[in-house]
């Protein structure tokens, strides 16, 4: 099927969905530490593991149905890897702290790139190789630009059997329980103008790993549950607000499954225990 051009409506949808990820002050101190014990190996391979962003068309393989990564001195537990290499398609998550970036491309399928801000460009480091990794920077100042630019990265991802990662709740929720911020629609117009799947991405509640306003800041173990991709084949833009009301609700029954991360040596599952008492 023909896939048709962006117009200004669903470009606007689309960047209002950047989300800032502007490194908070503790990450960021994390991050240099890990480059300054990666520097002694000299090499670009442990630059670049150090800020836990993959270059371009570089992917470790999987073997199993739940395989694992390990991030800053946490585990990611990734159940259904194997439905990220069903591309093209345009790829979502739940969207919680500053973590998430450095998280989530350590998982990121080959041929995946973001979405970002063009402030973003200019970051040292991150900029960098979120440069390499392929990423489609948006000027929210120049409209026709940004929709010549996402055009392109839909007729990329399309030629190149890629996919295209972004947050549909637009920031972080920054939530110490696992929960869902509305959704916006601009992935979904994608998806939908593109006639690719979308395919969700549910992450446990990290709080109790990482979080500024708790000062926490642990290792452990992240869980993330691949869902199956859906479909957007015949979906035109009226159909957008069920399909966003459908992904929404599968996100949401998963993310309320899947519950907290672990932190390392809390085998008396304290985390889970505080979130039921709240629950009730």
């Amino acid at each position: 099927m023909r896939m048709h051009q962006l117009n200004e409506t669903q470009v606007m949808a689309v960047t209002k969905e950047l989300t800032d990820m502007t490194i908070g002050s503790k990450l960021l101190q994390q991050v240099r530490s890990n480059i300054k014990l990666k520097r002694a190996t000299g090499s670009y391979q442990g630059l670049r593991h150090a800020m836990g962003l993959p270059v371009h068309g570089q992917r470790t393989k999987y073997n199993a149905r739940t395989a694992r990564r390990t991030v800053m001195r946490t585990t990611i537990e990734i159940e259904g890897e194997e439905k990220l290499s069903r591309l093209p398609a345009i790829l979502i998550s739940n969207h919680q702290s500053e973590l998430d970036i450095f998280m989530l491309a350590r998982i990121f399928p080959k041929r995946c790139v973001v979405t970002a801000k063009k402030q973003l460009q200019l970051v040292p480091f991150l900029g960098w190789f979120m440069t390499l990794s392929g990423t489609f920077f948006l000027d929210r100042s120049d409209r026709e630009k940004a929709i010549r630019v996402l055009n392109k990265a839909l007729e990329d991802l399309k030629a190149t059997s890629g996919g295209l990662f972004m947050f549909p709740e637009g920031t972080r929720s920054y939530s110490l329980r696992p929960t869902l911020l509305p959704f916006k629609k601009g992935a979904f117009h994608l998806a939908v103008q593109a006639q690719i799947p979308i395919i969700p991405l549910v992450v446990s509640n990290t709080s109790n790993i990482y979080s500024l306003r708790e000062r926490n800041f642990n290792s452990g173990t992240i869980k993330v549950k691949v869902l199956d991709p859906i479909s957007t084949e015949g979906l035109t833009k009226d159909d957008v607000h069920k399909l966003v009301e459908t992904t929404y609700a599968k996100m949401e029954a998963e993310i309320r499954r899947i519950g907290m991360s672990v932190v390392a040596g809390d085998v008396s599952g304290e985390s889970e225990a505080l979130l039921s008492q709240e629950v009730q």
